[in-house]
């Protein structure tokens, strides 16, 4: 009997513990099947990521597909490490908002619906374009000059020029500045003549006066500013009028009359009524053909010593050591625009080709304001025979003399007789026809 009791004790014991292990197995089996329905794979990396369309603020991406064991679910995109965008469809994306001139980083990732992550796509760097320019509705805000606007200090990047042989505009004084974009140059042209600007340059003069000519540290009366930029290989103009202050100048496309008082160097009250161009006005003497160009910066005209406060040595050797004219490395090559007020040396016939270039050949020459029916070519380069100055001397001789509107040359930018340029002028009409 108690043989029998442990027997039977020892059957129900086996039992609950075989219940027990398979139990434990169909357990341990189940796991094992949820374990392998769980996806750890990462996908492969997408590949070519490239990049198009870039702006001064935005871009387009495309990349080919990367691969899953189970399916590629979206896309991630990095910006310099930081994960700005999650493309859900596609291979594609844009990015918008960047900034002009900057570069950046970028990447793209892929996931599944797990969400592993793939190994990052090839690496590009783009910078995006600097942005093109545009007349503000302020000089303020060109960026142009630094500090209080008045004192006409240059911005940084900003540099001072000064031609050897100027465009008379009634005896005001005239401060050149011009600014290429970052890590750009002119480029030389192969000639002695304007050099190749790239896009974004500004090229800015402004127009003033001394309260006392005598003391050039008596007030300035700054009237207004013109400004040339060159955006997509053409050239703009724009106008900023100064206001009575000279706080600030406003930009303006319409052309007045301002009425300027000063003393000149005899300390004798001078009244200008000083002409402001319209853009038109601009346009006349900044054409040639269907283009706009600029007139002064020639590189025959800045091959000097200018002794201003950005350089005291050649000022086209001194854009070559900083980087703005390249191309050119030996400016003895070049030619030099004759000082028009320079007796010593250079002789009346230079003074005069010189005087004459500077202040008409903008409209008198091929594709100028002038008809080409008047068959006269002022510039330098043309051949003496060829310019019709001497055919056309005696016109020359009373209409620098002139003040009378439509009459008077150059018409536009003065309304005063410039006497010195006129006594000078005089001299080498009368000079040619020996």
């Amino acid at each position: 009997m108690y043989f029998r009791q442990n027997l039977y004790k020892m059957k129900k014991y086996l039992l609950i513990n075989f219940i027990i292990a398979i139990t434990f197995l169909v357990s341990c089996g189940s796991d094992d099947d949820e374990m392998s329905d769980i996806d750890n794979q990462n996908p492969t990396a997408p590949q070519n990521l490239t990049i198009s369309n870039i702006t001064d603020s935005s871009l387009d991406l495309s990349w080919s597909e990367a691969t899953d064991n189970v399916g590629v679910t979206n896309y991630k995109l990095y910006l310099d490490g930081t994960n700005i965008q999650t493309i859900n469809n596609g291979t594609t994306t844009s990015i918008f908002g960047l900034t002009p001139g900057t570069s950046y980083e970028i990447n793209v990732t892929a996931l599944d619906a797990e969400g592993n992550e793939s190994l990052q796509s090839n690496i590009l760097t783009v910078e995006t374009l600097v942005a093109p320019l545009i007349f503000k509705d302020y000089l303020s805000e060109m960026g142009i000059f630094s500090g209080n606007l008045k004192s006409l200090t240059p911005a940084e990047n900003v540099h001072l020029y000064d031609l050897n042989s100027q465009l008379f505009t009634d005896y005001a004084h005239k401060q050149r500045l011009i600014r290429m974009p970052e890590g750009e140059a002119m480029q030389y042209n192969n000639n002695s003549l304007l050099p190749i600007f790239p896009d974004n340059t500004l090229i800015s003069k402004t127009f003033y006066y001394y309260e006392d000519e005598n003391n050039t540290n008596s007030n300035k009366i700054i009237i207004e500013t013109r400004v040339l930029i060159k955006t997509e290989g053409t050239w703009k103009v724009g106008e900023y009028l100064w206001d009575d202050q000279m706080n600030e100048a406003v930009y303006t496309e319409q052309g007045s009359t301002i009425p300027v008082s000063y003393l000149n160097t005899e300390g004798i009250t001078q009244e200008v009524q000083y002409q402001i161009p319209s853009k038109d006005d601009c346009i006349t003497c900044h054409h040639v053909y269907d283009d706009t160009t600029p007139i002064g910066p020639k590189l025959r005209a800045m091959n000097f010593n200018p002794q201003n406060e950005e350089t005291s040595i050649n000022q086209l050797q001194h854009f070559i050591d900083i980087g703005l004219l390249e191309g050119i490395s030996d400016i003895s090559t070049l030619e030099v625009l004759a000082d028009w007020e320079d007796e010593i040396n250079f002789d009346i016939f230079e003074r005069g080709r010189s005087y004459i270039d500077i202040n008409c050949a903008h409209c008198h020459q091929p594709g100028g304001y002038v008809p080409t029916g008047f068959l006269l070519d002022f510039r330098l380069e043309t051949d003496f025979v060829t310019t019709g100055i001497y055919s056309h001397r005696g016109q020359i001789e009373s209409r620098i003399q002139s003040t009378t509107p439509t009459y008077l040359m150059p018409q536009l930018g003065r309304s005063l007789v410039h006497d010195e340029g006129v006594t000078m002028l005089l001299e080498y009409l009368e000079a040619i026809e020996d």
